[in-house]
């Protein structure tokens, strides 16, 4: 099969060279949210079978709103996506372990693009909307050898609800191989819209994205449709970063926290290529409306990993899978994450530490 070129990022060779695998684990762990602890408002059902990867929004008021990914039933694994608010006093306090939380469902299967399932929203904020960006099983995920057997599809919050506004892709001649498209959110950078995501490529190529999407995406943005999601073709793919060698792929955590100027602070995920573990590590990146993205540090250790026992076991042992990420205050960083695949979890990471690490893989 044709080689693929696709323009890689400054700072992407050495992101790769400064990685190891070792670990300072600097989260400190503040509960989880079991299946049995969280109930769905007007749903028959007792408790949903899973709880997790929950995307997250904070204000800075005394609610945190959590959007976990609720599992009903194994046999086809499908998903919806719930809205709970959890009191910051249960976040601070060490409530959250105990307390019983239920919310409303807010996304749900509905359409092609995600006909088997609404997974692993990243919920932020764009020119003062609320979007979710999730990834939705489309109706050919369980068509063998199949491509688009998932997509990123982004809704926006109109009043109480959220409607399905855009459905991103990378350029053609990679939307042509893709397989699936997991990872996503969306940046505004200067008035140009990117797509941050990570591709599968067939036959098995793994690559981590950003992507400037095409004018009518913001369109979509300002005025979702009312008949569904429109596609948009990407306008120009960058790879950003390249896994490690002890890895088998790597995919974007968290929406970004801004720095200052065009720098953000990224969250990621590593899956370990021996043991499927999964890791948590942060990169600062530059993003420029025209020349893409650049890396400009890394962290050379990973900031957590599984520890806990229900994040070493579950549906999916050993894994912390980062969605949502926002400042409690100057010094603290909030995030939600999946425990195994099936609790949702909060932690809070010092920003002292996390600039600390990142100072050790600075590139430029």
């Amino acid at each position: 099969m044709e080689e693929l070129e696709i323009p890689k990022s400054p700072g992407f060779a050495e992101a790769r060279r400064i990685r190891r695998l070792e670990t300072k684990d600097i989260a400190r762990r503040v509960g989880a949210i079991s299946p049995d602890r969280f109930f769905i408002n007007g749903f028959p059902a007792r408790h949903s079978v899973a709880v997790f990867n929950p995307g997250l929004l904070y204000d800075g008021g005394d609610e945190v709103l959590l959007y976990p990914r609720i599992i009903i039933g194994y046999y086809k694994y499908v998903s919806a996506i719930a809205e709970v608010e959890v009191p910051l006093e249960d976040i601070e306090n060490g409530q959250v372990n105990m307390n019983v939380y239920s919310g409303s469902l807010v996304v749900s299967p509905s359409s092609r693009v995600d006909f088997w399932g609404a997974e692993d929203p990243r919920v932020y904020k764009l020119r003062e909307r609320r979007l979710m960006t999730y990834t939705g099983r489309t109706v050919n995920y369980f068509e063998a050898g199949d491509r688009d057997r998932t997509l990123p599809v982004t809704a926006v919050k109109v009043g109480s609800r959220w409607l399905k506004a855009l459905v991103g892709r990378p350029t053609p001649q990679l939307s042509d191989r893709l397989v699936s498209d997991k990872n996503a959110f969306l940046v505004d950078v200067d008035g140009v819209l990117f797509m941050l995501h990570r591709v599968h490529l067939a036959p098995d190529d793994f690559r981590l994205l950003a992507s400037r999407l095409r004018s009518e995406a913001m369109d979509a943005i300002e005025n979702p449709p009312s008949e569904g999601p429109v596609e948009v073709l990407a306008e120009k793919d960058w790879h950003v970063m390249p896994h490690a060698i002890f890895e088998e792929k790597i995919g974007w955590g968290a929406p970004p926290l801004r720095l200052s100027g065009r720098d953000y602070l990224f969250l990621l995920h590593g899956v370990a290529r021996e043991m499927q573990v999964y890791r948590v590590f942060a990169a600062i990146i530059e993003l420029h409306p025209r020349e893409g993205p650049i890396v400009k540090a890394v962290t050379p250790r990973y900031i957590m990993e599984p520890r806990e026992p229900y994040e070493t076991f579950g549906d999916r042992p050993y894994t912390v899978f980062p969605c949502g990420a926002e400042r409690l205050d100057d010094d603290r960083i909030l995030l939600s994450y999946g425990a195994a695949d099936y609790m949702a979890a909060l932690a809070i990471i010092p920003v002292d530490e996390l600039m600390s690490e990142l100072d050790r893989g600075r590139i430029y």
